[in-house]
């Protein structure tokens, strides 16, 4: 069931849950994908992805020396429901924008801008 929220980043919905979990909706054009996930555990991956020291090399210095940064950083959230598994979450900065990545479970992989899809999950976190 796809579940739109006029706040989020598009493809991207989340509803709290009972004993501090998050259900996470990811959909595009063809199908829907759900997980459920731990607050807690997510805000821990979103912060860890914008702990300080990540990455902040200009596309113009990254192509003079490709190998001396990383473009990704990346964290992973355990997933009890549909089944259980592992959601991985990949900030992708350098080169191009900066963009959260999901790959699910089911090995699907969603995009979205990284600001925009940060700000809206705060939203269903622990503070």
């Amino acid at each position: 069931m796809r579940r739109k929220d006029p706040h989020a980043p598009e493809g991207l919905a989340a509803e709290s849950l009972p004993g501090g979990r998050v259900r996470l909706w990811f959909y595009g054009d063809v199908e829907d994908e759900q997980v459920v996930v731990d607050a807690l555990e997510l805000a821990e991956a979103l912060a860890r992805l914008e702990a300080p020291g990540y990455p902040t090399m200009s596309p113009e210095d990254l192509e003079d020396e490709p190998d001396d940064a990383p473009n990704y950083t990346t964290a992973d959230v355990a997933v009890f429901e549909p089944e259980e598994g592992i959601l991985v979450l990949r900030r992708v900065k350098v080169p191009g924008p900066d963009l959260l990545e999901f790959n699910t479970p089911a090995g699907s992989v969603y995009e979205f801008p990284f600001r925009e899809a940060v700000d809206y999950l705060r939203r269903f976190l622990p503070r």
